[in-house]
Order: structure tokens, then sequence, then C-alpha cells
């Protein structure tokens, strides 16, 4: 599969870009772009922003699997596909629709320096020159994108014009957003179902929407 290369191809990227770190002695590697095969309709593209913070777990794996991309697969099937982010995520997008194949991506594929979610524009505009405009046009245009938290909606909106784009909220975040989202569509879910059933707008072209506030 395409996603399997762009993927070798970015654990060795050797950037060090603003903001975040790419060490390949600490097992602290660019990650998160997996290809979650599953027996449903309606695939999506699953965007964030960048990586959490590795645990030492995952760097102590990743090391002993020399830093490659099946290293991070392995480590995929091992344990973070049940990471809440990914497993809140998952059930949302299910809940609306999309019990299809999934490609988990972020804008940026290194985790931050600093904070988490804090990625100068710059990194952000380099990694999705090298990596995300390459593993959106591997895929068929079926596939919608969902962009987690604003950053990400923002960015995939403007980037990405030919397709429809979701917009959820993150997550792990704060205030609660989510959670509510989620308890509203359950509540609604026709409602919800017929908002993204409108993949263009009057003049053809392909929407992009918010589900939150």
């Amino acid at each position: 599969m395409k996603i399997n290369s762009i993927g070798s191809g970015l654990v060795k990227c050797n950037f060090k870009c603003e903001g975040v770190v790419n060490d390949k002695k600490k097992g602290i590697i660019p990650r998160c772009l997996i290809y979650e095969g599953r027996n449903g309709k309606n695939g999506a593209i699953v965007i964030g922003i960048n990586p959490g913070k590795s645990s030492k777990e995952e760097q102590k794996f990743l090391l002993k699997g020399n830093c490659n991309y099946q290293a991070i697969l392995d480590f995929w099937d091992l344990k973070a596909k049940n990471f809440a982010y990914y497993k809140k995520s998952r059930e949302l997008i299910t809940d609306l629709g999309f019990t299809g194949d999934i490609l988990w991506t972020d804008l940026a594929k290194c985790e931050c320096r600093g904070k988490n979610g804090d990625v100068p524009i710059q990194t952000l505009r380099i990694c999705i020159d090298r990596f995300l405009e390459k593993e959106i046009k591997a895929l068929s245009d079926n596939f919608v994108i969902i962009a987690l938290g604003n950053v990400a909606f923002n960015f995939c909106s403007l980037r990405f014009p030919d397709r429809f784009v979701i917009g959820l909220p993150h997550p792990t975040g704060a205030y609660g957003t989510f959670a509510r989202l989620r308890k509203n569509i359950r509540k609604n879910r026709k409602k919800y179902i017929a908002e993204i059933k409108k993949t263009k707008d009057q003049h053809n072209y392909s929407r992009a929407v918010k589900l939150f506030n």
C-alpha cells in the first residue's frame, strides 16, 4: 500500500523543525500514520495537529525496533489503538456513519518540544507539504477528511478545497466539548447525518463543516 511507503519515508525524515522533537537516539521519531482497515463503508482520513508526548515505554519499543515504520505499526497493534484519543474518535465517527477504513494522521508528525499542541505554523506548513499532501492523494476521493480541533479544521479546509471536510472537537481536550457533541449526536443522529450528507455547496464546491463551536 502507498501509505506504508510514505510511512517508511516518514521515519527517515532528518529535519529538525522548530518547536518539535525528532531524536532517533532517544526513540522519539515522526509517527502517527496508521491505516486501520475495518469491515464497513464510508472511509475517513482523521487528522489531528501532531502526536502527543511519547511515553518511555513507547520510546524503548521503537528503539528496539530500530525506529522503523514496522515498529510504529507494531506498537499500534500492541497498545496505541486503544489510547483514549483513538478510541473516542473512532466511536464518534462510527456514530456519524463512517464505519469503513480509517487513515489516522496529523498535520505534523513530530511531538512538541514544549506543551502539546503548540506547533509553529512554519513547521506545520513543512510537514503538510512533505507528507500529509501525499497521504491525501494516496487515497480515493471517497475518503472524507475529519479534522480534530480548530487548528486541524482550519488548515484542512484551506489546504484541501476539493475534499469534504468535517470538523470535530479534539477527543481529549478540555471543557467537555467532545462529550457534549457525542451526547447530542446520539440524541439527534438524523440531524447530524443529514448535515454531513450535504458534501457540496450551491456552487458545487466541496463543503467544510464544523460540528462544534
